[in-house]
């Protein structure tokens, strides 16, 4: 699911507030409680490398911290497995966004960057977060270089701890943490938290949800964000969304079963009168409209040609 978490959570963590939500919830420095959260704004990429700007999984913002820029590197990992060598990518990273810093001659001196890695992967995170681990020490370790990274691993926290931080960040881990099938029952228990978030952030929240659970071949009520807010009960619309898409899909074979006998019929009708080809009868197998297949089979017992018959299906 590497791609679908990418782009989902590229378009939640876009957002100012996810990004606050995950940095006072989920990372425990002090120098969090110093940031200025009205001064943040994500960085386009434009003069990052080349390279650099390929990765579709990672943001960069800029933010006050005691009246001085610092940045923040997000990096979303959802790889099926751990990357050893994180440590050596975040540094990599780093280094081209301070070299291009340098090329546009826009510092005297280097900004701090903290780099962040969101894991959501099923396995569990056992690379080293600091490079000196990377690296062999058969020399001094002043010679070796001593960077790490901060790594939030959504496997490694509880349900209560979760239902505890509540937020639409924590509700978002916990859904991760829920099996699929059980997460419309979930929403019960995080739904007195979620419906405090402003609504534009609550939608799109839903909106990532319902793509998660599609993805997941799991039906979900399409009005989430109005039954959270108004305190309705889920399960109800829950049942009705599942018997609407039960009756969909039995309608949509009955259709499917309808085109099918319409396409085999006059195949069997032109073969015995005319004589088909291969190429002809896929011709007539890829006829969709059932109103062409329809004056097709009409015809059928006058024409004097296949081709006549043929005609009508264009």
């Amino acid at each position: 699911m590497p791609k679908f978490h990418d782009i989902g959570y590229k378009k939640l963590f876009s957002n100012p507030v996810y990004l606050e939500e995950l940095l006072t919830s989920f990372v425990d420095e002090d120098f969090i409680k110093g940031l200025d959260f009205s001064s943040l704004q994500r960085l386009e990429k434009s003069f990052i490398t080349d390279d650099f700007k390929e990765k579709e999984s990672d943001l960069i913002y800029k933010i006050n911290f005691k009246k001085k820029p610092i940045y923040i590197f997000l990096l979303l990992e959802f790889q099926s497995t751990v990357d050893p060598f994180m440590a050596l990518r975040f540094l990599r990273y780093i280094c081209e966004f301070y070299q291009s810093l340098i090329s546009a001659k826009s510092v005297k001196k280097l900004p701090a960057v903290f780099p962040l890695l969101l894991y959501n992967g099923d396995a569990k995170w056992t690379a080293p977060v600091n490079i000196n681990e990377l690296i062999d020490s058969s020399i001094s370790s002043k010679y070796i270089p001593n960077f790490q990274y901060y790594k939030i691993a959504e496997n490694e926290f509880s349900k209560e701890l979760l239902e505890s931080i509540q937020n639409v960040v924590s509700a978002l881990f916990y859904v991760e943490n829920t099996d699929p099938k059980k997460v419309i029952s979930a929403l019960e228990n995080l739904r007195k938290y979620l419906k405090k978030e402003p609504k534009p952030i609550l939608r799109l929240f839903t909106k990532w949800l319902n793509h998660y659970l599609k993805y997941h071949d799991v039906i979900s009520p399409d009005n989430l964000v109005e039954l959270i807010i108004e305190d309705k009960e889920i399960k109800p619309m829950l049942e009705t969304a599942m018997k609407r898409h039960d009756e969909e899909q039995q309608q949509i074979g009955i259709q499917r079963g309808e085109l099918q006998d319409k396409q085999t019929i006059l195949i069997r009708l032109m073969d015995k009168k005319f004589g088909l080809t291969s190429v002809e009868k896929t011709t007539i197998l890829k006829c969709k409209n059932r109103d062409l297949l329809d004056n097709a089979l009409e015809e059928i017992l006058f024409a004097e040609t296949k081709e006549i018959v043929l005609t009508l299906l264009k």
